[in-house]
């Protein structure tokens, strides 16, 4: 699997962006017409959901541009910024729903390995060196009679 280059300027974008969504109160609608607030896209929505919110905004955006350049007023131009803005967005939660994921699967196989590593050692150890370590154990554990 690829490395995801999702930087710290990426998430400062991502993190603007979900905040001016969340103070508009702006929605993205999925092909089933069910409507999602930040919240959602960010801790509900799948990567796949989120692929085909991307792909649809992509649609919307062209449709939006491809309409006459000398009849498309002002509003047809914010409605064109505002698709922009959240297939951004939606583009930017996927880049991090993919980091987090694979920082979570790089943690677990560190830990893995660092018990098999420990496993190994253990195994290399010598009589003496496990009968040190007990009576190194031993001595530390004093008990207190009165």
């Amino acid at each position: 699997m690829a490395k995801i280059n999702f930087t710290k300027e990426h998430f400062e974008k991502l993190k603007a962006y979900a905040v001016e969504m969340l103070f508009m109160r702006e929605t993205v609608t999925t092909k089933l017409g069910q409507t999602l607030n930040i919240v959602e896209l960010l801790h509900t929505t799948t990567i796949n959901t989120l692929n085909s919110i991307r792909l649809q905004l992509s649609k919307e955006i062209e449709t939006v541009e491809n309409q006459d350049e000398w009849v498309s007023g002002e509003t047809s131009q914010r409605k064109l910024e505002n698709l922009k803005a959240k297939k951004e967005l939606v583009n930017l939660i996927i880049g991090y729903k993919r980091f987090t994921q694979e920082q979570h699967e790089i943690a677990h196989e560190r830990a893995e390995l660092e018990q098999e590593l420990k496993r190994l050692k253990e195994s290399q150890k010598t009589p003496e060196d496990k009968i040190k370590e007990l009576e190194s154990k031993l001595e530390t554990l004093n008990t207190t009679t009165f």
